[in-house]
């Protein structure tokens, strides 16, 4: 419980599971354990109630680097609440093998 205790500190949050309109089917786990590995499906920002948040636009459009920086920060937040919910304390994680994000950028 170290790392939760220290991203509480910070002011942070693990959100609860993601909420989606109840007419929205997700056919896939946000995290599923195989052997000793988690593999995690996208995530975008959520509120701590698991409700999806912006902002919503492409970066240099409609979304400045800021939010950007906040999304993605909250998005990864959003990551760790569902490797907790699958494995049952971060402080298991011994190492990650491969990280990946995804930005929806304004055109040059």
């Amino acid at each position: 419980m170290e790392i939760e205790r220290r991203i509480s500190e910070m002011g942070l949050y693990l959100p609860e599971p993601a909420k989606v309109p109840a007419d929205v089917i997700l056919d896939f786990a946000w995290a599923r354990v195989h052997g000793d590995r988690v593999y995690v499906s996208g995530h975008g920002p959520q509120a701590a109630d698991g409700s999806v948040i912006g902002p919503f636009g492409r970066v240099g459009a409609e979304v400045t680097a800021e939010q950007t920086a906040e999304a993605a920060r909250l998005a990864t937040l959003a990551a760790l609440g569902s490797v907790r919910r699958a494995i049952g304390d971060l402080d298991r994680i011994t190492a990650w093998l491969r990280v990946d994000g995804y930005v929806l950028a304004a055109g040059l």
